[in-house]
């Protein structure tokens, strides 16, 4: 009997704790093909790269990040960020043949997931202030 009522309550505690976690981040809903592999986050918009190249800039600004390197070309776009702890965020920024931005993040040496994922959410808030249609 002790032992069955130590199961449940412990059965009850795992079930409140689980329950009040969220581990369900809000996805952004004009990325697809989202993977986070080797500590690189990258997603695919539905843009052009003018826009997405803007939304960058204007998301890591407003995040307090310092530019230290910024390169653009015809298709691509390469982007150095640091923090205010000298961590760096690489983002790379590839035009599609599809009409589409693959986006590539990666934050510090071994990567952020969780951080990288709420710049793609600021990304996609800001690509629908400035129109874009998903």
């Amino acid at each position: 009997m002790k032992k069955a009522l130590s199961l449940i309550v412990m059965m009850t505690c795992v079930a409140v704790f689980c329950s009040c976690r969220s581990t369900a981040q809000k996805q952004p809903a004009g990325a697809s093909q989202e993977r986070y592999f080797l500590g690189t986050y990258s997603a695919v918009f539905p843009c052009s790269l003018r826009m997405m190249d803007k939304a960058v800039r204007e998301t890591c600004a407003k995040s307090k990040l310092i530019e230290v390197h910024r390169s653009n070309s015809i298709t691509t776009c390469t982007y150095l960020y640091k923090d205010v702890n000298n961590i760096p965020l690489k983002i790379d920024l590839e035009e599609r043949k599809d009409d589409t931005v693959k986006i590539k993040m990666k934050i510090g040496s071994t990567g952020d997931k969780e951080s990288c994922q709420l710049i793609l959410i600021e990304l996609d808030n800001n690509l629908r202030t400035q129109g874009a249609q998903f």
